[in-house]
Parts: C-alpha cells; structure tokens; sequence
C-alpha cells in the first residue's frame, strides 16, 4: 500500500508539472475546453513522453520509498496532491465560478458597413508563430536568423507592435491555443467554457450567439474554405468553421476521400505542411476560376510543439529540432508568396498572416531564449484597403484582430469596435490601453451571464 500510494502521489505531481511544461498550458479553462471538445487526430507522441518523463520516474521513486510506513506514504500522497492542485491552477478556477465580472459589459455588437468591392482574403494562421523568434536586431529574441522571409515581409507591408520594431497581440486567458486562437482572432472574444457546457459534437451548437468573421462573409456571398493538415474535428474546429461560415472542411479526412492522399497516409498531426501549401496552390487556383469572392483560411502545423515537424525537405541547420520547422515555415511561406504574386487574383486579395497562439514549446522557449522577453503573437496585413493611424507601440490582443481584418477588407464598423476587439487602424484605444493586461485576464475567467449568452 506505501508503494501504491507514493506512486499514485508522484504521478500526479510529475504529471501536472509536466503537462504544463510540455503543453505550455495558460490556463485550467484550456483543460476544461478540451474535455469537453473532441480530441480526434491527437498526436499520439505525447503518450510516449509522458510514459518516458513522468511515469518510468514516479516508479522509481515508489520501489525506492516503498519501505515508508502506510501513514508517511499517504502524507507524501496528500502533498503531492497538493502540489498538483496548486500548479494547474484549479483552486483560482474555482474561486472565479463564484465571482462576477463586468468586463464584458464593454462587448460591442456586430454592426458593419460593407465595403462596394469585395476583396479576397487568404488568411494564413502560422501553428504558434511568435515575434519571439525573429532576430533581436528586428524586435524578436532569436539570436538566429529563423524567419528572414517572414521578416522582410512584415516589414515591407503593415503589422501592428506593441514595439518601435516588429511585435505584436498578447494572448489572453482563454486564447491560448489553437481553437482560442481562431475564435479570438475571428469573434473578439475568449474561448472559456464551464463544466456545465455541453459535450461538443454536430449537433450542439458551437458560440451559438456568437458572430465571427466567416457569418459576415457568408452575408456578403463569399466562398469559404478552411484547410489543415490534421482532423478538424480535434478541439471543435469543423464545428466552429461548419456552422459559422459554412466553410468547405479540406482536412486530412476530406483530402483522403478526394483521393488526394493515400488512406494509410500519417504524418506528425496528419499530413506535413511540405503537402498543405501545395494543396493550397491548388485549391486558391480553384477559387479564383469562381464568379465570388472567397476567404480561403488555413493553418499549418510542422512548428507544434514540443519539438516540431522536420518533413525530408527541412534543412537541419540549428541545434534546436523546433528552430528548424520554423526555419522550413519560413522557407514554405517564401514559395507561397512568389507563387501568389504572379496570380491573377494577388492584386485582389488581402492576405492575413498571423500565429494562431504563442507557443506551447514551454521547454524550447525556456532553453532558447530570454525569460523577460515579452512574448507576442506575430501579424502581418497585405493589400490592406485601410491605412493605418498609428502600428508602433500599441498594446493590443488577439481580440483586436478580429474587427482589424474586417477593416482591411475595407469593412466599416460603428465605433471601430467588435466583441472586446478594437479596430487596430484607427484612433481608438483597445482594452489592453485603458485596463492594465493582468487585472483583464483575471477578469475573462470570471462569470458574466452576458458573455455566457454568447457561447
């Protein structure tokens, strides 16, 4: 009994400084999103590091200590216990279901002027591309020169810092992966589900209330596709993209059944981006041939943590097996971009560049750089049909990129504000600019029947 007791102690106290080391977690509302979400298409790596970092120690330790007395095993089990209570930061969780807030009070709602010619849009969502990792000289922290193409580019075109030189949008609570990331950047606001909410799948409703850039388009006619290389049904992102917008799904499940990938085909979270750039030449060529406008949104993959994706074309040129796929992505996003510029369509089409979150790679970002570098959220703003006020210094989220995009689109909204978003291109202060960053995030975790409304 002192050896199970110790070994179950241990597993939970490893394990829950492991999962946010490795899941970079920033929040116990991302483990309550994701029991709630299906996890199909999970990559199935993080079960052999668990097994290798936290399950093969706490065994040891167990035949070690297994001698203890019954009463000292079940002590170390209560401590443990402890331990792991504190580090996923449920005992905060708790007590914010019973504290109300009126942060969201400040919500504003959908109210947008179409524009007279309809611009396309190519939104490209880099899997955790953060400022963090271009060179210390242009605003990142990298000593490296990982992204020279995505550099230049920022440069020759808008992106909005929170700098004099490139940066970008904090990720708040409830933003801070993959799901949140897409629903922030495209609603203006958090992604935080209670316990109570209900098990997502096709028949409940996903932000049911809720109003996002894809229902605006879809308003003004345009065809609208959303294209991974993973399964879309992990973390809920077919329902979102389904049911607001009516996006057409090119995931590894739709590419396999259009014969465009072999059935046993599985590479990293389905197929590399090497292939998701090429599948998405093809299908912009598609888009362009119809008689609409379209928003042709997708996400890659290869630079998800822990360690990335190293597909046989990426050069092996860094220590860091990360640095590398993010060296690649740069090196893919160059090609895509020569390739766009001799479309037809270029000149027509506002292209979108962000990352979806910052990082999860907790180890590789406490290894590689800087603790006190202030991690933002990279964006890039091509053939913008507004012209910006003010882009440097500016302290701004992911929430602002939301009503940001509708105006590069040339969309005018009523007092440039959307959900808790704030149209980066005017005058106008964000939340982050009129209510200190830290006492906001706390804010979005506790209750509001409004915002419960909404989702």
């Amino acid at each position: 009994m002192s050896f199970f007791w110790i070994l179950l102690g241990f597993l939970v106290a490893v394990s829950s400084r492991w999962a946010y080391s490795y899941f970079g977690l920033s929040c116990f509302e991302q483990l309550v999103f994701h029991v709630k979400v299906p996890l199909e298409g999970t990559n199935t790596q993080f079960i052999f590091d668990w097994i290798k970092k936290c399950f093969l120690k706490s065994l040891i330790v167990s035949f070690i200590l297994c001698w203890l007395p019954e009463l000292w095993a079940k002590f170390i089990f209560i401590a443990c216990l402890c331990y792991a209570i504190m580090q996923i930061q449920i005992i905060s969780y708790i007590a914010h279901q019973f504290m109300h807030t009126d942060v969201y009070d400040r919500l504003h709602s959908v109210e947008v002027k179409s524009p007279k010619k309809k611009m396309n849009l190519i939104h490209i969502y880099l899997e955790s591309m953060e400022t963090t990792y271009a060179k210390q000289e242009h605003g990142g922290n990298s000593k490296e020169d990982l992204l020279p193409f995505l550099t230049q580019l920022t440069e020759d075109n808008i992106s909005f810092s929170n700098t004099d030189k490139i940066g970008g949008a904090r990720v708040l609570n409830g933003s801070g992966w993959t799901t949140g990331g897409i629903v922030s950047s495209s609603c203006g606001i958090p992604l935080i589900f209670n316990l109570k909410h209900k098990f997502c799948n096709d028949d409940v409703p996903f932000l049911e209330n809720t109003t996002s850039l894809g229902d605006i388009l879809s308003k003004d006619g345009y065809k609208q596709v959303y294209m991974i290389g993973s399964n879309a049904k992990f973390g809920g992102r077919k329902f979102f993209y389904k049911q607001h917008g009516n996006f057409e799904i090119l995931d590894i499940d739709e590419l396999k059944r259009q014969g465009k990938l072999d059935q046993d085909y599985h590479e990293f979270w389905g197929f590399e981006d090497d292939k998701l750039f090429a599948f998405a030449k093809e299908e912009l060529t598609q888009l362009s041939k119809l008689n609409q406008p379209f928003n042709f949104t997708m996400l890659t993959v290869d630079t998800h943590h822990p360690y990335g994706y190293q597909s046989k074309n990426c050069k092996n040129q860094f220590k860091e097996s990360l640095s590398n796929s993010i060296a690649h992505t740069d090196e893919l996003l160059k090609d895509f971009m020569n390739w766009l510029k001799q479309q037809d369509f270029y000149e027509n089409t506002v292209v979108v560049i962000q990352g979806d979150h910052t990082s999860m790679a907790a180890e590789y970002i406490h290894d590689t750089y800087d603790s006190n570098y202030e991690r933002r959220v990279w964006n890039t703003f091509i053939h913008s049909q507004a012209k910006p006020v003010r882009t440097k210094n500016r302290d701004f989220t992911t929430f602002d990129l939301f009503p940001t995009i509708l105006a590069a689109l040339g969309y005018k909204i009523k007092d440039n504000k959307v959900g808790l978003g704030t149209n980066l291109f005017s005058e106008e202060k964000t939340l982050t600019e009129t209510i200190q960053a830290d006492k906001l995030n706390i804010e979005l975790t506790k209750q509001s029947k409004k915002y419960q409304e909404l989702i």
